[in-house]
């Protein structure tokens, strides 16, 4: 008889953020998780965290207390297995202490490029601990191979997946009259490859959902005044994309020849997706018949002119999107499925 291993999952747990969605699908395997909450136990270490002035002077003491209650949490509940999501505060002597003192195994899963020297997306900690883990688990191809050189003893690709507890299907596709909808939307941060994008939809019904950076940082007069005012996620994403009738995914530079979580999120919920083309996008939704793709400025305005006037094509498009995301295990129950197998091949379970 497989026993279930005991989990001590190691992640943030904002509303609508990867590591609740992973929660949810180990809770619906059976597995029961116990939680070690990294933000919220990292801003209980002082009041000074809460602002992003104050925050930087208290930085590394309230990073220091975290995770000595992580090692705490851990001599406590003696895992099996040790599943962290990112980590990019935790010291790689506090990961070297949790494996020797509960001999559990240690896995991670990091949604960023760790080689990324952008503070946000990476840090030191998080490159110098990638030889400690027993599986580095990441949603690129590409950085399977760069892993590897860095010295991960075992590196398996696991792509992002879909919450169907967020991003809801609706029966009745086609909303396109709701007060949300445009006919062209693009959800995703500011970056200048992005404006430079879409400020070739100057014209054209386009709503932008995003961060204050759309604001601060776009110089395009027309794309600032697209923007919405803030980010989409949850169900207000799902009826956005519902509503509107063609979905943009400009991948970031890290996510270029890859894909991202808006890869899974707009199909998941019904919604047509026109997708920068890329070798692993492709093989996860089919061009021209489950997701849209470009590769160049003019192939971007040709087929958003084609879909914008072919309503018929741009329905049996999303239709089938969303079918593929049923159909192939797409769903974020699947991959912890799999972390859940690589964990038993490993331990002889």
């Amino acid at each position: 008889m497989k026993m279930d291993p005991r989990i001590l999952f190691v992640s943030s747990f904002e509303p609508w953020s990867l590591g609740l969605s992973y929660l949810r699908a180990f809770n619906k395997l059976g597995l029961k998780p116990a939680c070690f909450n990294m933000t919220e136990e990292y801003n209980k270490s002082s009041r000074l965290t809460g602002n992003k002035y104050t925050n930087r002077l208290v930085l590394s003491y309230a990073a220091d207390m975290m995770n000595k209650k992580l090692l705490a949490a851990a001599n406590n509940f003696r895992p099996d297995l040790i599943i962290v999501n990112k980590g990019q505060l935790l010291h790689p002597d506090t990961l070297v202490k949790m494996k020797t003192n509960s001999r559990a195994m240690l896995f991670i899963f990091n949604p960023d490029d760790p080689f990324n020297l952008n503070r946000g997306a990476s840090s030191t900690n998080i490159r110098d601990s990638i030889s400690i883990y027993d599986v580095y688990f990441i949603w690129s191809r590409a950085l399977v191979s760069k892993l590897k050189c860095a010295g991960a003893k075992k590196t398996e690709y696991l792509p992002f997946g879909c919450d169907f507890e967020l991003h809801r299907f609706v029966t009745h596709m086609g909303k396109e009259d709701k007060g949300s909808g445009s006919d062209i939307v693009f959800v995703g941060n500011w970056n200048e490859e992005r404006e430079q994008c879409l400020s070739e939809l100057r014209g054209y019904d386009l709503a932008i959902w995003g961060t204050e950076y759309w604001g601060r940082k776009c110089r395009d007069r027309f794309l600032r005044s697209c923007w919405k005012g803030h980010t989409a996620i949850g169900h207000e994403m799902t009826d956005i994309c519902l509503a509107s009738k063609v979905n943009l995914n400009i991948l970031r530079l890290q996510n270029k020849g890859s894909h991202n979580m808006r890869t899974f999120e707009i199909p998941a919920c019904g919604g047509f997706m026109l997708h920068e083309r890329s070798e692993e996008a492709l093989e996860l939704f089919e061009e021209g018949k489950e997701a849209e793709y470009y590769g160049s400025i003019e192939e971007f305005k040709d087929k958003i002119n084609f879909y914008l006037n072919n309503g018929d094509s741009r329905m049996k498009i999303a239709k089938a999107g969303y079918e593929r995301c049923i159909k192939s295990g797409y769903s974020y129950s699947d991959r912890a499925n799999r972390i859940l197998a690589v964990y038993r091949e490993m331990h002889g379970t």
